[in-house]
This record gives structure tokens, C-alpha cells and sequence, in this order.
């Protein structure tokens, strides 16, 4: 058998650059187009980080070998994936000869040799033996057509280090000429110096390469009769392992033979490497003590000499002793015991099983270190003979680099990478885990979702960088409210899961919610940023909320919903009803979108009255909708549902449409005309050609454009202030009236009317609703109206519903109202009355004008 320090594994690269050679003798590797990589490929198709190698142990031999995964070890996986053999795959085992793609024009081979002549010819470009060559075909693989060149790989990376110190490089390939035909390139197979057999299943000869002929050349007249293929079939079935190795010996040469089980194929592939001069190495040591301790003590893995009957170490080497901190005197004498922590029995079992040809492979064991940790490591042990007796020998190597990396990976794929908090896995599995308990012994547990109020809008004004900053902090003050034991989990985006997996009372998830309620009342600092952040919270209770986890968290989430609806920033226990609800709201967005087609919306109009003349001077289109099923449906049910979709879009443009024409009837008439308000939703505006089609709009119907008012939040020109800007002064250039609804229940107003021009001021009905008279509110309301004065805007106080309030307003000389004081919404015939009635009068009497009743539908 070949000395294991002879072996070498080797990765043939070649990229739009080069073709190259990467010895492989490290842990692990990184693959990809960031310079930082351990292996660099320069293709624009690759990901920075497309992939990751790792060493690891092979159960068929004692040899290790390489497994590649796509992606990194955090889990992120790469934009084009890989592909080993043609199949794409996120993990695989290598074997040689394995060609691996990461991109239509990166692609690799994965080798291993045992002599220096192998390498000679992998290194020479000039040799037939070409396998950056070999084309496998891939499902999906881009064309040529969508490639870049290789002036704009090496602009974008040309401040990247050009290769690794660990790389052999050799001659730039360059472009591969159009006119040298495929078909003229010799295989790898055939120009391979080492012999390649393949047989089909029933040990009949399939395939040999030209090597294999010359050494073998009454091959074909034997067939499996032959030393190279004896008892290759026979009691070993394809279906034990995909490779094995073993050593035959044909006249007076020997060959390890590695075998490979190809399913697709249905064959064997047989790989033999002339391993002669390594068996008269052998020979020559045998002979005394030289071999032994040639062996014995320049192995880098722990070597154990152990009687099979005693289970005393007889002998030791230096590997182990420095693997474990001892000196070869405290180990040898020492029961075998003393050093593994094993279960004795099962482990006696499994030793008496060993025979000369059938050695005991551990894949993980555990040995006492001299400081009383235990050190894990993999080995194999193996029944030969000592000093003339029959001896187990042990052979372990330390598997702590890899165990680490497995352990990192593991980590990873249960945990948030931006919070380190758990994430849905292994939130599952606690809970699995906590649900079997409390049935067990009949406690109570929790399941509460948490959400950040406005998150959506910190992204879109502050940055997605400033986002992650406020949910690492968020679930850091999550996690210091809980007690031991209890799981803070980033379930997704904004959102995050608490479980308690015991509690006495629904009263204990009332004091976490206060508590997080208290520790979200401290700011959140980021530089210069000062943020007030508030949550909603929804909670779900085992076992009247639900018996197994599905059902709680969609419960608690459906508690979520409802403390979201009812003004967030509070919590919410679920209660039947509310799934009850939430099955009408899903029952609403499936009927919604045959609405309009069926035409069940329309429009109804609330007066805009002048309180000094008693004219109307505007009107706004309200939305409504009639089902058969349920009636009446007001906006703030259906169209939260709308916005999900596009039919937002399709829904809003019939809107606008409709004021239009109503509004151009009412002058055909021979009403006074006076500008009707549309309301823009926020997916509305932010369309980049919302102009073109408002223009198209009052192109058809015919309106003048100064009879048109489209009116916006502070909440929608804050999404996005850039496009806004753009989008308004466009509107601007048509003619249309801009108004400024729910001002003063944002942050920046004033800045917004700084930066915008409107027409119209729309004072928040919050301001109004609970209007007393206090010089506070007086203050206020007089500030505001100053503020529309000065931008020589009309201001317009919505929600007027009271004698009292118009009063009040009269007195700070508000000259626009709106609300139930003087009229409801009104369907478009009534509103066609009251505009003719008040037409006809020319104005509503100034003497009457407090006493008049509020006009109702």
C-alpha cells in the first residue's frame, strides 16, 4: 500500500484566465471570485464565495479525501450553484476525476496521485491529456451570449490579488478558437498513464484505456478472470458504498486499485496506480526494527500497540503522546481504559469482531487528556502481528479542526446570521420539545409573536444598514426581558417569536409584554440617529389556543394581526373570534377581486363647505363597496387587502376615471365647478409613470386638469422622497391641485412644505375630534392655520361633527370644513341634489347657518 505522505490531492482549475494546478493539503478551502478566497476564479459568473472545501475522513480507507459544498460556512449559498458530473448538487464527496462547474466557463478536476510522473503530465499544456476540455452538459447553463469578456472580469477585479501563493500556474488559455473541433481532443481517460478498466455488473469488460492494454495485454481473452479483476463482482455488490480500494498483483508488479460504483452507468470503474516500489520499500523493512520505527514513529497520527487480551498498551508512539501530553512511560503499562472514554462492553464487543481483513473503523471516540479534558478524535484498529504476537493496533488522529467546522456549520443552520438569535428550526424543535413536556406533566405554555411597529418605514427612510443595527438591538432587549429557559426567535424580516415553555398563569405573559413594553421606553441611539421604537405584540396559550405548534403560532400570529389593527403598541390574547374574522378577511380578498368586474364599487362625495358663504368648494371621492354576501364594506376593511396586489392599481385608475366623468357631468349641468379630491394609496404613487396615466385619464374624459385634486399623506411622500419630488412636479406640469392629507400626525411636516407645493392643507381629524377649547389646542390649531396661510394654501379641518367644533374653528378663522356637522359621504344622486339646492339658493344662509341640521345619507 502506498505511503500516505506520497498521495497528493490535487484541484486542475480553469477560468477565464488560466488553467492551473492547487495542491490540496489544508482543512478547508473557499472558492470563488472574492480576492480574499483561498482559490480564486475569474469569471463574473462565479459568486464571491461559491463554494467551500472540506477535508474529511473517508469510512472505505484510512485516506482522507474532499468534500465540496455550495456556498460558505455560514450557510449562504452561491447565485449560479455547482455542478459535479453534469448534476447540480449543494454537498458531494469527491472521487477522482470528478469535474466540477461553477459557471458556463470555470470549471475543475479533482485528482489524486501517488507519483511525480502524473503530475508531469497534468502540468504540460501541450499534452493530449486536456481536462479543462471536458464537457459535461448542464441542465439551464447559461449561453455564451451572456457571458462577459474577460477586459470586463479583469477591469472589475483588477485591484484583486491575481492568485494564491498555493497555486501553480500555468499558460493563459485565452479564448477557445472556433475552428478546433471537438471531437479531435483526446480524452483523459484514454492519455492517462495509469490503467482504467470499467466492467458492468455482471463482470463483463465495458471499457479499457490504452495504458491498461499495454500492461495487460491478455485482458480481454481472460476478462474477469483476470488478477486485476478476480472477485471484483462476485460476493461484493455495487450497492455496498459508491468506492473501495484494494491491492492486487499481476505477475511481479502491484497495483492499488481504486474502485468506483458509477449507478447511472451501471458499471464499475476501476483506477490502478503501480504502487511496486513502495512493496520493495516494504520488504526491505521488514526484515527488523527499522521498519518499525520508521513507521512506528514518524507517523503524524497516535499510534497504540495494545494486547487484545489484557488490554494493556504495550507500545506508544511520539504522535500520541504530544496528541495527549504525556510521556511515552505514562502511557505504556497503562490500561487501554484509562486513556478512552468508551462504554466497555459495547466496545469489547465490537473488538472481538476484528479479524486480519476486517479492522474496526471509529469514527469518533473520545481519549483522556493529561489535563482531564477529552480530546476527540477518529481512528482504527486494526488485528497484526508484534515481536511475534498477535497485538490490536490503534491509530487516532485528532478531528477537532473538523469537528469545530461542523459544529460552526450546525450553528449556523439553526441560527439567525444577523441576530444569533434561533431561528424557525430550531424554534420548532424547542418547541416540539416543550409541548411533549407540558402534556406530560399538564402545565401551561406560551407562544407570543412580537412585530416592530413601522420597521418598513426606518428601512425606506433611514437604510437597510440602520434597519439590522435596530433588530440586533431590538432582540438583545427581547432576550434580557425573558427568564432561563425561555427563546427569543427571529422569525423573519421584523418579526419575532418568544416561547415559554412553562408558565403558571396567563397573567406571567402579561408582566413579559410590560416589561418589554418598559425596556422599549429607552431610545435607540445609532450615531447621530435617536429612535423611539414600539412593538405589538399577539399571544397564544397551550392548551386552549391550540394543541400542537402549528396551530399556536398561527393563533398567535392572528393575535398579532388583531393588536395591529387596534393601534399597535399593545398586546393581544387570542380568542376564537378572532380566527373567525380572520377567515371573513380572507373570505373579502378572494371576492375583491371579482368586484370590479361585477361592479360593485362606487363612489360616494363628502362636501367641502366655505364657512363664511355656506358654498361648497370641493368635494372628495370616497370609495365604497356592496357585496350581495355582506353589504356594505367600508375602505379601512378591503382596501389593506387591495394593496397586497395590483389590483390596488386597476382599482384606484376606475376611481379616478369615475370623479372625472362626475365631476364633468356636474358641469355639463350647469353646476359651478369645483375640484373633486381623489385620494392617491401609497402603491399608486409610487409608480414612475403615474403622470402619464393621470394625463391619459383627463385626456379621455375630458376634465379640465384645475378641477382635479389628488391628495397624499405624509406617510406616502416618506417612502420615497426622491421619486415623490419627481412624480409631484410632474403632476404639477398637468395642472393638477396637490393636497396634503392627515397633516400634523407626522414628524416633518413642515419640512414637507418646504420642500413641496400644495394647494390644499388637510388638518388631522385627531385634532378636531376631541376639540375642547384649551389654549393648548387653540394654540396649535392657530399655528397651523398661520402655516397655511403663509404657503398661501387653503386649509381644509377634516372630522367636524359638532356645533361646538365649528364654532371653535370659526373663531380662529378656519374657513374650510369637512365632516358630519353638514353632511356623510353621499351617493352621487344625492350629492347632485345638494350641489343643485345650494346652487339654486347661491349661498346657505349666514343667519340659519348654525342651526342647520347635518345632512345624512
Amino acid at each position: 500500500m502506498s505511503n500516505a505522505s506520497e498521495v497528493r490531492h490535487l484541484l486542475v482549475i480553469a477560468d477565464q484566465q488560466s488553467r492551473r494546478i492547487v495542491p490540496l493539503t489544508n482543512n478547508t478551502y473557499s472558492i470563488g471570485r472574492d480576492p480574499n478566497s483561498n482559490i480564486l476564479l475569474y469569471d463574473r459568473q462565479v459568486s464571491r464565495h461559491h463554494a467551500t472545501l472540506l477535508k474529511i475522513d473517508n469510512d472505505k480507507n484510512d485516506q482522507p479525501c474532499y468534500r465540496i459544498i455550495d456556498g460558505n460556512l455560514e450557510g449562504k449559498k452561491s447565485t449560479n450553484g455547482i455542478a459535479v458530473n453534469g448534476k447540480y448538487c449543494l454537498s458531494h464527496d469527491l472521487a477522482p476525476g470528478d469535474l466540477i462547474r461553477f459557471g458556463n466557463q470555470s470549471q475543475a478536476n479533482y485528482h489524486i496521485i501517488v507519483d511525480s510522473a502524473e503530475l508531469d503530465l497534468l502540468k504540460n499544456p501541450n499534452s493530449d491529456n486536456q481536462v479543462v476540455n471536458t464537457y459535461l452538459p448542464l441542465d439551464n447553463a447559461p449561453s455564451e451570449d451572456n457571458l462577459a469578456s474577460l477586459d470586463e472580469i479583469f477591469l472589475e477585479d483588477e485591484n484583486e490579488d491575481d492568485e494564491q501563493s498555493n497555486t501553480m500556474a500555468f499558460s493563459h488559455q485565452g479564448k477557445k478558437k472556433d475552428s478546433e473541433p471537438f471531437e479531435n481532443q483526446a480524452s483523459l481517460a484514454d492519455s492517462n498513464p495509469n490503467p482504467i478498466i470499467e466492467v458492468d455488473f455482471q463482470g463483463q469488460i465495458t471499457y479499457v484505456n490504452a495504458a491498461a492494454k499495454i500492461k495487460f495485454p491478455n485482458l480481454m481473452k481472460l476478462q474477469s478472470f483476470h488478477p486485476v479483476l478476480q472477485n471484483l463482482i462476485g460476493n461484493r455488490t455495487p450497492t455496498e458504498g459508491t468506492s473501495f480500494v484494494r491491492e492486487v498483483q499481476f505477475e511481479q508488479t502491484f497495483f492499488e486499485q481504486h474502485i468506483h460504483y458509477l449507478k447511472e452507468s451501471e458499471c464499475l470503474r476501476s483506477y490502478l496506480f503501480e504502487i511496486t516500489k513502495y512493496r520493495k520499500r516494504e520488504s526491505k523493512l521488514t526484515a527488523g526494527k527499522d521498519r518499525y520505527r520508521f513507521f512506528f514513529e514518524q507517523s503524524t497520527e497516535g499510534i497504540l500497540v495494545i494486547n487484545p487480551d489484557t488490554k494493556h498498551i504495550i507500545e506508544t508512539n511520539q504522535a500520541y503522546c504530544q496528541l495527549l501530553g504525556y510521556s511515552s512511560a505514562e502511557i505504556i503499562g497503562c490500561n487501554l481504559y484509562q486513556l478512552l472514554e468508551t462504554e466497555r462492553d459495547t466496545f469489547n464487543e465490537e473488538l472481538g469482531k476484528i479479524t486480519l481483513d476486517n479492522p474496526y473503523i471509529i469514527k469518533e471516540s473520545f481519549h483522556r487528556h493529561q489535563n482531564g479534558s477529552l480530546l476527540a478524535v477518529a481512528g482504527k484498529i486494526s488485528l497484526t502481528s508484534y515481536q511475534g504476537q498477535e497485538v490490536l493496533c490503534l491509530t487516532v488522529r485528532d478531528i477537532r479542526e473538523r469537528k469545530q467546522a461542523e459544529e460552526e456549520l450546525q450553528y449556523q443552520l439553526l441560527h439567525d446570521p444577523l441576530t444569533n438569535l434561533p431561528n424557525r428550526e430550531l424554534f420548532k424543535q424547542q418547541l416540539g420539545v416543550a409541548l411533549a413536556h407540558a402534556q406530560r406533566y399538564e402545565h401551561l405554555l406560551a407562544v407570543i409573536f412580537i412585530d416592530i411597529d413601522s420597521f418598513t418605514h426606518i428601512n425606506n427612510t433611514l437604510g437597510h444598514s440602520l434597519g439590522d443595527k435596530v433588530l440586533q438591538s431590538f432582540g438583545e432587549r427581547l432576550s434580557s426581558c425573558i427568564r432561563a429557559g425561555d427563546t427569543v426567535t427571529r422569525w423573519g424580516s421584523d418579526e419575532f417569536v418568544l416561547l415559554l415553555p412553562q408558565i403558571k398563569n396567563t397573567e406571567d405573559t402579561v408582566r413579559l409584554a410590560q416589561r418589554i413594553f418598559e425596556t422599549l421606553q429607552g431610545p435607540f441611539i445609532f450615531d447621530e440617529h435617536r429612535l423611539q421604537i414600539k412593538c405589538s405584540i399577539g399571544i397564544a396559550i397551550y392548551p386552549q389556543d391550540g394543541n400542537n405548534g402549528e396551530e399556536l403560532l398561527k393563533n398567535a400570529d392572528t393575535a398579532l394581526y388583531r393588536t395591529k389593527e387596534q393601534g399597535k403598541n399593545h398586546y393581544q390574547f387570542y380568542s376564537p373570534h378572532l380566527t373567525a374574522e380572520a377567515e371573513l378577511l380572507l373570505r373579502l380578498e378572494s371576492l375583491l377581486h371579482q368586484a370590479l368586474e361585477k361592479k360593485q364599487f362606487s363612489l360616494q362625495y363628502q362636501p367641502q363647505l366655505q364657512c363664511k358663504t355656506g358654498k361648497i368648494v370641493g368635494m372628495e371621492a370616497l370609495l365604497r363597496w356592496e357585496t350581495p354576501a355582506f353589504g356594505m364594506i367600508m375602505p379601512q376593511k378591503f382596501l389593506p387587502l387591495a394593496a397586497k396586489t395590483n389590483l390596488i392599481l386597476h382599482l384606484s385608475k376606475w376611481v379616478l376615471k369615475t370623479a372625472c366623468e362626475q365631476n364633468l357631468s356636474w358641469q355639463k349641468d350647469g353646476l359651478p365647478p369645483i375640484p373633486v379630491t381623489v385620494n392617491l394609496s401609497a402603491k399608486e404613487f409610487q409608480q414612475p409613470h403615474l403622470a402619464t396615466v393621470v394625463a391619459s385619464i383627463l385626456d379621455e374624459t375630458g376634465l379640465d386638469p384645475q378641477w382635479l385634486e389628488l391628495e397624499l399623506t405624509e406617510l406616502t411622500l416618506r417612502q420615497n422622497l426622491n421619486l415623490a419630488r419627481k412624480t409631484l412636479q410632474d403632476l404639477q406640469n398637468l395642472g393638477v391641485r396637490i393636497a396634503l392629507d392627515d397633516f400634523g400626525c407626522g414628524f416633518s411636516s413642515l419640512g414637507y412644505l418646504k420642500q413641496f407645493t400644495f394647494r390644499t392643507l388637510k388638518l388631522h381629524q385627531d385634532f378636531i375630534r376631541d376639540l375642547r377649547g384649551t389654549s393648548e389646542e387653540l394654540g396649535l390649531i392657530s399655528a397651523i392655520l398661520a402655516i397655511g396661510k403663509g404657503f398661501n394654501m387653503r386649509v381644509v379641518a377634516e372630522g367636524v361633527e359638532t356645533s361646538e367644533q365649528l364654532k371653535i374653528l370659526q373663531d380662529l378663522d378656519c374657513t374650510q370644513i369637512q365632516g358630519y356637522w353638514f353632511s356623510r359621504p353621499l351617493p352621487t344622486k344625492e350629492a347632485t341634489e345638494l350641489l343643485s339646492k345650494i346652487t339654486r339658493n347661491n349661498y346657505i344662509d349666514s343667519a340659519n347657518f348654525m342651526s342647520l341640521p347635518m345632512i345624512d345619507s
